[in-house]
């Protein structure tokens, strides 16, 4: 994935800064189910096979299925997937994942990133 986003329900997807949206928020997400969403979300609308996203999410290191059970089920916990009628990935049984939304790209210039706090601290008033 390029510098644009991916739009889907109430998210934005910005995978160039490892980033998701739900309207102008930050969602939590661990690195791994990053990394899986971003898998999905390159093939939406395709079986992702289990082998392809355990290499995306682990590619150095050898795993168990297990450990993309949970990090599918993290994803899905972090989207609501399945609240309120909303459904995003859902598991095709030996064979993988799919991510079942309609998603739409925006470019660069249209991504709209949530704006930084203009609080900052002061370092010097901080050590007083």
């Amino acid at each position: 994935m390029d510098a644009s986003a991916v739009s889907f329900g109430p998210f934005r997807l910005v995978a160039a800064q490892r980033l998701l949206l739900e309207g102008d928020k930050p969602v939590r997400l661990g690195s791994r189910a990053f990394d899986i969403l971003t898998a999905l979300v390159e093939h939406a609308g395709e079986v992702v096979g289990k082998e392809e996203l355990i290499a995306r999410a682990w590619p150095t290191t050898f795993v168990e299925e297990a450990n993309l059970k949970i990090q599918v089920s993290a994803l899905r916990r972090a989207l609501g997937d399945g609240q309120d009628g909303h459904r995003y990935v859902v598991t095709v049984p030996g064979r993988g994942y799919n991510f079942v939304s309609p998603v739409s790209h925006q470019e660069p210039a249209q991504v709209p990133l949530p704006r930084q706090s203009r609080r900052r601290e002061c370092t010097i008033c901080r050590s007083r």
